[in-house]
């Protein structure tokens, strides 16, 4: 398993064995409307616990962060630059991006750190139609959870082996890559020698 996420992991595993799904909920709940929480992590770590209930509980959290996100900003949002806490160059250019790539930008912007927290508010403050919004919302939270929820489980069940087996058989591996690679090269030379002959 690459080292990055096994530090994650290592890190974060006691406090979802402590809190398990309510802290996993909390976490990715925030973000949706602008508080900074290490729900993605989490969200990587939660391996030893049950998968398909940390897919549910990962995608309803997201799911119920995002539209109070939208809700706040489309209620709130002329409170929220009143008192500066958006400012009015980020109202600007939330407003150009949800403008320009509508649905897009909010699917998108799920995996950009520090965007994600805010775009969920610029859309209810740019006024997104609802519609548009629960589609988009959807769209953000199904390839979200699939690819942090189920991403983990992958590398760990199915690349840490191989990439355990080629570390273990590393110089037969590359001479039987290289022998494919010749022969591939070879066939296709010849083919080409055949269609455009001297």
């Amino acid at each position: 398993m690459p080292e990055a996420l096994q530090h994650i992991i290592t890190e974060l595993t006691p406090w979802l064995q402590q809190y398990g799904y309510v802290l996993l909920f909390i976490a990715i709940a925030v973000e949706g409307f602008g508080i900074p929480a290490p729900g993605q992590s989490l969200l990587a770590a939660a391996g030893q616990m049950s998968l398909p209930l940390v897919m549910i509980v990962a995608a309803c959290a997201a799911l119920c962060g995002n539209s109070l996100g939208y809700f706040i900003g489309w209620r709130f949002g002329d409170v929220l630059l009143k008192k500066g806490w958006i400012k009015p160059q980020l109202e600007d250019k939330i407003h150009g991006v949800i403008g320009q790539y509508g649905i897009a930008a909010l699917v998108l912007s799920r995996f950009v750190e520090g965007l994600k927290q805010f775009m969920f508010i610029g859309c209810g403050l740019a006024k997104m139609p609802l519609k548009q919004f629960v589609i988009g919302n959807a769209l953000a939270t199904s390839i979200w959870v699939a690819l942090f929820g189920l991403g983990p489980v992958l590398i760990r069940d199915e690349i840490a082996p191989m990439l355990a087996f080629y570390h273990q058989h590393k110089y037969p591996t590359w001479a039987i890559v290289s022998l494919i690679l010749a022969a591939l090269i070879t066939f296709t030379w010849r083919r080409w020698q055949t269609k455009n002959p001297q």
